[in-house]
């Protein structure tokens, strides 16, 4: 397993505005639409606002204890070490770490829902589009919760079922229900190019992920909110309408 001590990289941030409003809309969607030939201009962007969002609600991250769950490719990895942060990124399958040719320094190869490090061992937890590719949410929850130190601050987002992107693939399939919407898109098109429902994807709702994460008795919600929209939380509040206008969902987490 690959060494997951890492040192603090300190590479100054590029000086780049931050799109608001309207304009951030349009330059999300317009990166958005080559995401899959072309991930890094899209979730660049979108890691660089949400370090800067992070820093906003709670601290600087210059100094902090970082783990990267999910972490993919490492675009939030490389946004965080740019901000003056340690990083340890973690993921499951070799295949998303190696996904632009490289995987993150110091990577480690592991369970997110059974991570290798001992209780409160991070300052913040960051949790980006995983819980729709993980076969059990409370696990990753849990995680969250375990490996965060008292006053730490975690962040978990997901893709949720009813979105307009909730099938990835398969969408918009998925508004026929998780059982019938994809076994009809692979009667039709075959199997997806990737996250085949029951093995890469899973239906995860906001509805229960919320209960689930305000039982916890270490956390505390501190905030949910469309993650393109952050504007409009109060569509977080509204059952059965949050389902399908969020897109995606994020939970701002503080460890009791």
């Amino acid at each position: 397993m690959p060494d997951a001590t890492l040192a603090t990289t300190t590479t100054p941030e590029t000086s780049t505005p931050e799109l608001t409003g309207p304009a951030r809309v349009r330059e999300l969607w317009r990166r958005w639409r080559r995401e899959k030939e072309d991930p890094e201009p899209f979730y660049s962007m979108l890691a660089t606002e949400t370090v800067r969002r992070l820093e906003r609600r709670y601290r600087p991250v210059a100094g902090q204890q970082v783990l990267d769950l999910g972490c993919g490719p490492g675009f939030y990895t490389t946004a965080f070490r740019r901000r003056g942060a340690t990083v340890t990124p973690l993921d499951g399958s070799f295949d998303e770490l190696d996904l632009t040719g490289r995987p993150p320094d110091g990577a480690v190869l592991a369970d997110a829902g059974r991570a290798p490090f001992p209780d409160a061992g991070f300052d913040a937890v960051f949790c980006s589009n995983l819980l729709e590719h993980a076969r059990d949410t409370g696990a990753i929850v849990g995680e969250v919760a375990r490996l965060l130190r008292p006053g730490g601050w975690g962040y978990v987002s997901w893709t949720n079922w009813y979105s307009p992107w909730g099938g990835h693939d398969m969408t918009p399939y998925q508004f026929l229900g998780p059982e019938r919407g994809p076994r009809l898109y692979e009667a039709r098109h075959g199997p997806p190019r990737k996250n085949r429902y029951g093995e890469g994807l899973f239906a995860v709702h906001i509805g229960p992920t919320l209960r689930l994460a305000r039982a916890h008795p270490d956390l505390i919600v501190e905030h949910v909110e469309p993650r393109y929209w952050p504007w409009a939380s109060w569509l977080t509040r509204v059952p059965a309408v949050r389902e399908v206008l969020c897109w995606n969902c994020v939970l701002y987490l503080t460890r009791r």
